[in-house]
């Protein structure tokens, strides 16, 4: 029988690169989302992520599930900035538990947290949304850390912006996730979380070579903030250069 795999956020974007990676390496994969899938999962019920493991006791489990927060601090709503943080840190928590909870009791099984290159390094105009990343990363450590004595492994992706439909080209408050030059294509980032599923590592950012420095800007705040006009000013010409691409 076939291994399963659930993908939270599995409806479109990443979730349906991992859907198709997955689904070519023999998984049966069960993508789940609040639409577009024919498994309905809300990720902030801890007893409904429970009810599902329980079910189709996963051998992989994929915290994909994300809200954007693209904007800057003070324009988002209270309800929005809420669900935020509820999908993606606490989504992260209930399907941790819920997994390995099945995957313990198994002897067996895998689970990748997908956060974001903003998970190293506090970004502006993405404050909220750099905040529950952050917090997927550090979860997903200790997690890997209370788990590293048991069949049970976690391990937490942070790729830079990815195109998909979270991100929008022509909104100037998606600017921040244009600091790379481009964006990242979902298979590609699809692809570096089974190579991380593959390795011995806990963290894998995407791609390698940007880890690096996003990391050097989260040690040192006051580097960043001197650098963060130039960094706003090339992230308005990425995003300028993506749409004018788009168009021809």
């Amino acid at each position: 029988m076939a291994d399963t795999a659930v993908i939270t956020g599995g409806a479109g974007g990443l979730g349906l690169a991992f859907t198709a990676a997955l689904a070519a390496l023999g998984y049966r994969v069960i993508p789940v989302d609040l639409a577009g899938t024919d498994r309905v999962l809300d990720v902030t019920d801890p007893a409904a992520c429970r009810a599902l493991a329980d079910e189709v006791r996963p051998a992989l489990w994929i915290n994909n599930a994300g809200l954007t927060g693209a904007g800057d601090l003070l324009d988002g709503s209270d309800d929005h900035i809420e669900r935020m943080v509820q999908v993606n840190l606490l989504g992260v928590i209930h399907g941790t538990r819920a997994a390995a909870t099945t995957m313990l009791a198994d002897g067996r099984g895998r689970i990748l947290n997908v956060a974001s290159l903003a998970g190293w390094a506090p970004v502006p105009h993405l404050a909220v949304y750099t905040a529950t990343k952050h917090g997927v990363r550090a979860f997903s450590v200790a997690a890997a850390a209370e788990l590293r004595a048991t069949p049970v492994r976690v391990c937490c992706l942070l790729p830079d912006g990815i195109r998909t439909p979270m991100v929008d080209i022509d909104d100037p408050k998606h600017l921040m996730s244009f600091t790379g030059r481009r964006l990242l294509e979902a298979d590609t980032v699809a692809q570096a979380g089974l190579e991380l599923l593959a390795s011995d590592r806990v963290l894998a950012s995407v791609p390698h070579r940007r880890g690096g420095t996003v990391r050097l800007l989260g040690l040192f705040p006051s580097l960043s903030f001197r650098l963060q006009g130039t960094i706003e000013r090339r992230a308005r010409r990425n995003q300028q250069r993506a749409a004018s691409e788009r168009r021809q």
